[in-house]
């Protein structure tokens, strides 16, 4: 699993260029959660992008 940082406009805009190519929510694919930090997220076993 990787996380993407969507307060990072470098990260988001990677992460939009990937759901036009596919549809990552149709397919269960993509998941949204809010930890406080990216170190919150390592926590709960994703990578960094």
């Amino acid at each position: 699993m990787k996380v993407y940082d969507c307060d990072s406009e470098e990260q988001f805009s990677k992460l939009i260029k990937m759901t036009e190519n596919l549809d990552y929510i149709k397919l269960n694919l993509l998941q949204a959660f809010s930890p406080d930090n990216v170190d919150e997220a390592k926590n709960r076993g994703f990578k960094p992008a």
